[in-house]
């Protein structure tokens, strides 16, 4: 009987800093990088309509936020060993954001040097999709024609 204790013991202390690890987190439309202890060989991300994750190499990460919320992120050796594993948290935008809520909408405008709208998800649909059209058709332009 103290063999076993002493396993579970050990086992639960070993899985203690990842269970105990402050969420990872990143911002929308931000790109951050995680270094990893071992080399990568399985990227498996919960919900990929929140954050994204791209393999730079074999032991670093860009992990991009794409909407608001929460996923996790698992990340397997060769052997099927965990190497990482964690909570993805997806945030708002930084000091430069402002939004405005109206009518129970919300306008979001990034006020870098003065303030202008930028499409976020979340936004009045018809608020989304005007800006969306301005920055389309602006890379449209400067794509010039083919």
């Amino acid at each position: 009987m103290p063999k076993k204790f002493l396993a579970a013991l050990a086992m639960s202390l070993a899985l203690a800093p990842a269970a105990l690890a402050d969420p990872f987190a990143v911002k929308v439309d931000q790109t951050v990088t995680l270094k990893l202890s071992a080399p990568a060989n399985s990227v498996v991300i919960g919900n990929a309509t929140v954050a994204d994750v791209s393999v730079h190499d074999a032991k670093t990460l860009l992990i991009t936020g794409k909407a608001y919320g929460s996923t996790n992120l698992t990340v397997l050796d060769r052997a099927g060993n965990t190497i990482y594993t964690n909570q993805l948290i997806v945030g708002g935008e930084d000091s430069t954001g402002l939004t405005i809520v109206r009518g129970g909408g919300t306008y979001s405008y990034s006020c870098v040097d003065k303030c202008r709208a930028t499409p976020m998800v979340g936004d009045v649909p018809a608020h989304f999709s005007d800006v969306m059209g301005t920055v389309t058709g602006k890379a449209a332009t400067a794509k010039g024609s083919d």
